[in-house]
């Protein structure tokens, strides 16, 4: 592992550097020219610049190399009470990153936390069944602070409330309750509610889609504008030729095959919502190559996302999850979307519900304001 170097003095003294050179500054000495140590240490930074990392993890990452969802997603933990992330730009659509995949680290943190602060309870609360996120300001590819509350610390459920914060705005409050699923037990009833029709189910059935013949009657969806929705690519979504107006059947799995789906991952898919607006609003997706702004004509920030598991999958994942998405209503500029999935099996994974807007794509790349709570008369 690489030597930390840390500088002391100056405008570099906010920096941790990382260099594989081995070399270790001295303690300087209250005898010390400072302005002589100063300068040795940009010397020094100059001949490893190179191997300088400045991200929040002190790694040295190969910022061309496309992380892993889990590698995305990841939190580390400051205190006990406070975690830090990184955004990574290979999840965003335009400059915001995806609403479930900021969930996701949302959700990671809460994991973190019931595992390491409250280790002691037992079994451990690993595993979240439920989130409900209010996004309140747009986040960016970078570094975040994620701020846990312990809300109820309970034998069989935890709740906890998560503020995710980004150059210090309160970008997104989230509660999360925390369990393990292995352990729940109680009444088991029939709803007689019926699942969606998946049209192919196990592993080794839709592994066939992924083949140059794939299978009659589907096909894998497009990605219009996809350095726009950048997000769009690390995925991959297909669906029957068949579709209802409005209502979008998806089996969705990773587009790196290396990748498996976790528990992690089911907030990213509960909001990638693909082919839904395109059936509503065709001409918005029109791919011509003449736009000016390489995105179509709307984007969708999420206002509220709330998502309620079902069943944990096995630690190692699955490759494949299946999503039927639909609206309700679009009206105004506003709109909602109704996700449930299914596990490879066919079995109920979990359900979502989203509100979110429509507005111009342009909305999505405009620097993001410094926020002032209003004073009041109070």
């Amino acid at each position: 592992m690489p030597e930390p170097i840390t500088c002391l003095f100056g405008p570099l003294a906010h920096l941790r550097l990382t260099t594989f050179a081995g070399q270790v500054l001295p303690q300087p000495s209250r005898n010390l020219n400072r302005e002589l140590l100063k300068g040795a240490i940009f010397a020094l930074v100059v001949s490893v610049f190179s191997n300088v990392s400045l991200d929040p993890f002190h790694e040295s990452p190969n910022m061309d190399q496309v992380p892993t969802f889990l590698e995305a997603s990841a939190v580390k933990q400051l205190t006990s009470h406070t975690y830090s992330g990184l955004l990574s730009k290979a999840y965003c659509i335009g400059a915001v990153p995806n609403g479930g995949y900021v969930a996701a680290v949302i959700l990671r943190a809460a994991a973190t936390h019931m595992t390491t602060t409250h280790a002691k309870v037992s079994p451990p609360q690993h595993h979240a069944i439920s989130f409900n996120g209010m996004f309140m300001i747009k986040t960016n590819a970078g570094p975040v602070e994620l701020k846990v509350t312990d809300t109820k610390i309970g034998r069989g459920y935890s709740v906890l409330h998560i503020e995710l914060l980004q150059e210090g705005m309160k970008c997104v409050n989230a509660y999360v309750t925390m369990t393990n699923i292995d352990n729940e037990s109680g009444p088991t009833l029939n709803t007689y509610w019926k699942k969606p029709e998946t049209g192919l189910v196990g592993r080794k059935n839709l592994d066939q889609l992924l083949t140059p013949e794939g299978v009659k009657g589907w096909y894998e969806r497009p990605k219009p504008f996809a350095d726009f929705r950048e997000v769009s690519k690390r995925t991959r979504f297909f669906s029957t030729v068949e579709d209802t107006p409005g209502v979008v059947n998806n089996w969705g799995t990773f587009a790196n095959p290396a990748e498996s789906i976790t528990n992690e991952a089911i907030a990213l898919i509960a909001d990638l919502f693909v082919g839904v607006v395109e059936q509503m609003d065709p001409e918005g997706w029109k791919d011509d190559g003449n736009q000016k702004f390489p995105s179509a004509k709307y984007w969708y920030p999420t206002l509220s996302l709330s998502i309620d598991v079902k069943k944990a999958l096995p630690k190692e994942g699955v490759k494949w999850v299946f999503s039927k998405v639909h609206s309700q209503q679009v009206k105004n500029g506003r709109w909602d979307l109704q996700v449930v999935m299914l596990d490879e099996d066919g079995e109920l994974l979990a359900t979502s519900t989203q509100v979110a807007l429509m507005v111009d794509a342009s909305r999505n790349t405009k620097p993001r304001g410094k926020r002032e709570i209003p004073a009041t008369k109070l």
